[in-house]
């Protein structure tokens, strides 16, 4: 009886009772603290400036205040660099002009594949399903990181990358697949072409790269009548932080390859997540601030795996603003904009054209009443207008023009200051 490698592997992640892994988490993170202190200036530098003495570093804690931040990645590139890379990638976030690179060896692309395949196996992807990528090849890592989990499983994969919608689906129709992967606003505009020509029998549909909404899913999962399952990820942590169960009630998180913590939370536990990798040597990170929201969930036991979860993301840390009409972040508008029916894709936009903000609604869809259904939904809001305090504006764009890249920016903050 030949027994699949990740059915193995996956069965014996069930059975190790979880302090052994922690041990093993414990073990990692000190060897990566010192592991940086040696080959990278960056961590060198900025250890002696902290006068943090590595032999002396068990957990996060003995850090102290000290994180590594975007900022530096970007600034300090080559200085992480801890070993010969055999291969890049760039960050895809919406907060800043310049992407960040991102080094790996192909080693830490095959092990990073492996964690995957547990995730792709626990949401039921077998050797005999035919799986279908429309993941963006250009600089990212989703594509590569799927490729080689659907290698570990052993499972048939083909990559269309990120075209259009109807000439994916003309194109793949006959192809027989049973797992669809890209992200989330794509697989929503391929689900309105296969409401009008037919969905396939397909057993599930999976995402990631950014947010999405309840409502959305249950469009697309009424379509396709399959699971929409999501993960989540950046590329500084190659990929997959963590993958929703078929409960979808938050992140499982990849905890067998990162450190996962979250700093400053509030009174509801809500903060920035922070992680240390664990594995790489080529470009480690340690205490990388994620500038995501969310917080740790209580065990489930719909979690199969040792491993903690975290909430669907709240927001960004950068993308709460301070307006005229108070502190506003895209989470706030979610529901507002789904019950316009603006669709996936609107931006607010906060200008100031003389002594008071301006904030602008933009949406894709002619005829909806915006800002009445704005003063309902947000009275004490609305009334800043009415105070004089700020004023209001709505702009219609063309279909799929609001969005310039992978990731649209829900806030922008034009004002000059």
């Amino acid at each position: 009886m030949n027994l699949n490698p990740v059915a193995v592997r996956t069965w014996v992640y069930r059975k190790l009772p979880e302090r052994f892994l922690k041990g093993i988490e414990a073990d990692n993170f000190r060897k990566t603290v010192r592991y940086v202190a040696d080959h990278s200036p960056f961590y060198k530098r900025k250890f002696a400036e902290y006068r943090i003495d590595p032999q002396k570093v068990k957990k996060p804690e003995d850090l102290g205040n000290f994180f590594t931040t975007p900022e530096d990645l970007r600034a300090h590139n080559e200085e992480f660099i801890c070993a010969h890379p055999d291969t890049a990638f760039e960050t895809t976030g919406t907060t800043s002009k310049k992407s960040k690179r991102v080094y790996f060896s192909r080693a830490e692309v095959r092990e990073a594949g492996w964690a995957g395949a547990i995730g792709l196996w626990n949401l039921g992807v077998r050797p005999q399903d035919r799986v279908v990528s429309a993941f963006d090849y250009s600089f990212w890592v989703s594509g590569p990181v799927l490729e080689a989990s659907c290698d570990v499983i052993g499972c048939f994969h083909i990559e269309a990358s990120r075209m259009e919608p109807a000439e994916f689906y003309d194109r793949v129709v006959d192809y027989g697949v049973t797992v669809i992967v890209g992200d989330p606003s794509w697989i929503v505009r391929l689900s309105e072409v296969a409401e009008k020509k037919g969905a396939w029998s397909v057993k599930l549909l999976l995402a990631g790269g950014e947010n999405l909404t309840e409502e959305a899913r249950r469009y697309v999962e009424g379509v396709w009548k399959a699971d929409f399952i999501l993960s989540y990820g950046q590329t500084e942590a190659f990929g997959a932080i963590g993958m929703e169960t078929r409960e979808k009630e938050g992140y499982a998180l990849n905890e067998f390859h990162n450190k996962f913590e979250i700093i400053n939370p509030d009174a509801e536990g809500y903060g920035e997540l922070v992680y240390t990798t664990l594995n790489r040597r080529v470009m480690p990170l340690v205490r990388y601030r994620s500038g995501d929201l969310t917080r740790f969930l209580p065990p489930s036991p719909k979690v199969q795996l040792p491993v903690r979860r975290i909430e669907k993301l709240k927001g960004r840390v950068d993308e709460w603003i301070a307006t005229g009409m108070g502190n506003i972040a895209p989470w706030m508008f979610e529901t507002f904009f789904q019950k316009l029916g603006a669709g996936n894709d609107w931006q607010i936009s906060v200008d100031k054209p003389n002594l008071k903000d301006r904030i602008t609604f933009h949406v894709e869809r002619d005829g909806i009443d915006v800002l009445t259904v704005f003063k309902q939904e947000f009275p004490g809001e609305a009334r800043t207008q009415e105070m004089g305090l700020v004023e209001f504006a709505v702009q219609v764009h063309d279909p799929g023009t609001l969005r310039q890249g992978r990731k649209l920016r829900r806030i922008l903050d034009n004002r000059k200051f």
